[in-house]
């Protein structure tokens, strides 16, 4: 490994644990925060260093006891969703009739300030009891959802997903539950493992300008390269009782001796990313653009996780279509038919 390379790792590792510290100062002294980090840097240095081996010694250990232990508990169930979102009530139906397919029982559903037919579109999940609704009001609102998710329904579920309405999480091998794949990998990873970090898998506009008739999963099949640096991103599946704070829309900050593996080899991840993109289990294929008309309308809803908008750079980032990619077809049937 290069000195670069070595010094990257190093930077990424000490930013881990500090990051909540680090955050802090970035946005609440976003004018000062770098010379109030390069002040503090004795404080970050040795922080990094005693947190360090405290997981080593001792954190490990304890995760891997409150792991086993949850491993013989019952719970209500075995797998839910967490999202917030803003009039995105097109896609919900899709969304989560694909999630049912793959093994999610619960969605905690936060609306932040909707004023579309979201609510309407809901309605009958929420009295079937599929999904809990809560109302979000305030913009950038995406990590107190995330937050309050775990404080509420942490005893409830056994792993939560944190994903954005344009995500939709899909295991390797059609139909299988993601539940069980998850539980599966952490098995085997053992340690301190708490839960599994997904990279994304995006997909680009498939060329399309205008809006097309029918499903999202059957419209949009062609996506980016492993090697796209878009696709470093990740998503995390978690043991929400081991989380003590989602600080990032991609990952948590975990009780000490607690963190996430990545889904091909069970190598911890640090932070927000994964290189070894390889869709071995699961993967996100994230609709990040969908066609350019669609895009626009996004735009408008801003950010979610704090304040701001998206814009038509990040369109033309994003709209990957070098590879074409129909694995969702197998789903879009069932989908249809499930459709209320």
């Amino acid at each position: 490994m290069s000195i670069e390379r070595l010094g990257f790792v190093a930077w990424i590792r000490c930013y881990c644990y500090n990051n909540a510290y680090l955050l802090h100062l970035k946005r609440k002294y976003r004018k000062w925060s770098n010379l109030l980090i390069a002040m503090s840097s004795p404080y970050i240095l040795l922080r990094w260093v005693f947190v360090a081996f405290y997981e080593v010694v001792i954190g490990e250990w304890i995760v891997s006891r409150m792991m086993k232990k949850d491993s013989l508990r019952h719970f209500k169930y075995e797998l839910a969703m967490v999202s917030i979102s803003k009039n995105e009530g097109p896609y919900i139906q899709e969304w989560i009739e694909f999630h049912k397919l793959v093994g999610f029982t619960k969605f905690y559903f936060y609306d932040n300030e909707s004023d579309d037919d979201t609510l309407d579109v809901l309605k009958p999940y929420i009295d079937s009891g599929l999904v809990e609704y809560t109302l979000i009001k305030g913009k950038g609102r995406q990590l107190d959802a995330y937050n309050d998710a775990i404080v509420k329904h942490k005893e409830e579920c056994r792993w939560m997903a944190f994903l954005d309405m344009d995500e939709y999480l899909m295991p390797t091998k059609p139909f299988e539950k993601i539940y069980d794949v998850v539980s599966e990998l952490v098995k085997k990873a053992g340690k301190g493992t708490a839960g599994v970090g997904v990279n994304w898998c995006i997909y680009g506009s498939s060329h399309l300008d205008k809006t097309p008739k029918g499903l999202i999963t059957e419209n949009y099949i062609y996506r980016g390269t492993e090697k796209d640096w878009g696709n470093f991103h990740i998503k995390t599946i978690c043991n929400p009782r081991l989380v003590k704070k989602y600080i990032s829309p991609h990952y948590p900050i975990y009780k000490l001796g607690g963190y996430s593996i990545n889904d091909s080899d069970g190598k911890r991840l640090w932070g927000w990313f994964c290189h070894d993109v390889k869709w071995q289990n699961l993967r996100i294929n994230h609709y990040y653009c969908k066609s350019k008309e669609q895009y626009i309308q996004k735009i408008s809803r801003g950010f979610g996780d704090r304040v701001g908008e998206y814009d038509m750079k990040q369109f033309y980032d994003y709209d990957l279509n070098d590879v074409k990619d129909n694995a969702m077809n197998v789903y879009v049937e069932k989908i249809k038919n499930n459709i209320i």
